[in-house]
This record gives structure tokens, sequence and C-alpha cells, in this order.
């Protein structure tokens, strides 16, 4: 009966870590979206096309790299996020075009920049998503948990006292 114990404990904490995971990362997406802007140039774009094979399967993707470069408090800079999600690969080499031809060489483009460390750079800064569902999802673990915390406890009250 131990067991119920731990591993309602262990689905309280796995709830609170993910609730406070989200949290911070709704926060640090919210606050991007803050950071100052400048403008900066694109260098150059292109679309790098991978591909991973085994004996049973051979997967190709195609990733959209575009470099550009811009200048805080007169030190320029060079990136290559165009969010801050990490390194977005395709399936299809259309659905990676489509991002690079956004972002044409010699173009001028709004970069956002992190003002206390302006090496941290993007071009996209999207609303936060999906904060909601993992909000639940650890809400939802943390409170089986307390249940399963519960019904361990009514047992032990159930239970006979020892002679």
């Amino acid at each position: 009966m131990n067991f119920l114990l731990v591993f309602g404990i262990g689905m309280v904490l796995l709830g609170l870590v993910y609730l406070i995971a989200a949290l911070l990362d709704r926060r640090r997406k919210e606050t991007v979206g803050s950071w100052p802007t400048v403008e900066g140039h694109i260098l150059s774009t292109d679309v790098v096309h991978k591909e991973k094979t085994t004996e049973e399967w051979a997967l190709a993707t195609y990733t959209p790299v575009v470099r550009y470069t811009y200048s805080v408090a007169e030190k320029a800079y060079t990136s290559e996020n165009v969010d801050f999600e990490p390194e977005r690969s395709f399936p299809s080499l259309a659905e990676a075009e489509a991002v690079a031809q956004r972002y044409p060489a010699g173009c001028a483009v709004t970069v956002h920049y992190n003002p206390h460390g302006p090496q941290q750079a993007a071009l996209e800064v999207k609303k936060p998503t999906g904060f909601n569902s993992e909000l639940v999802s650890g809400l939802a673990t943390a409170v089986l948990g307390v249940l399963v915390i519960v019904v361990y406890v009514i047992f032990q009250l159930q239970q006979p006292p020892a002679p």
C-alpha cells in the first residue's frame, strides 16, 4: 500500500514541476514580445537538406537558414534565429522554401533583440501558444496525485489497528 503514497507524491511533484515549467516558459515568451527592435539586413537565405537513414527507413528534412546582421549600441551582430523555437525542419522542400522566401537576401528586416544580451535575437516574435493545455496537464497531474494520496489515507484509516 505504500506504493500508492509514493506514486501519489510523485504525481503531485511531477504536476508541480510541469506547472512551474509552463509558467516560466510563458513568462519568457511574453517578455520576448517586449524586447526592443532595430533594423537589420538579410545576408543570405538558404534551405539545407538533411537525410537520415537506417536499414529500415529514410527521413529527409529541409531546414530554412536565414542569416542576418543588425547593430545594437554601434556593435554589429549576426544571427540565424528566425524565431525562438528550436531549429525548425520541415518534411517538404516547399514548406522550408516558404519560410526562406519571406526573407530574401539584401532586404531590411525588423530584429527583436534581448536588451540584456543583444547577441540573442530573432526576426519573428510569436504569441505564446499551448500554454493552457500545459497548465491544465500539470494541474490535472497534481490533482490526480492528491486523489491517490487521499485514497491511500482512507485505506490506512480503514485498516484495523495492529494487535
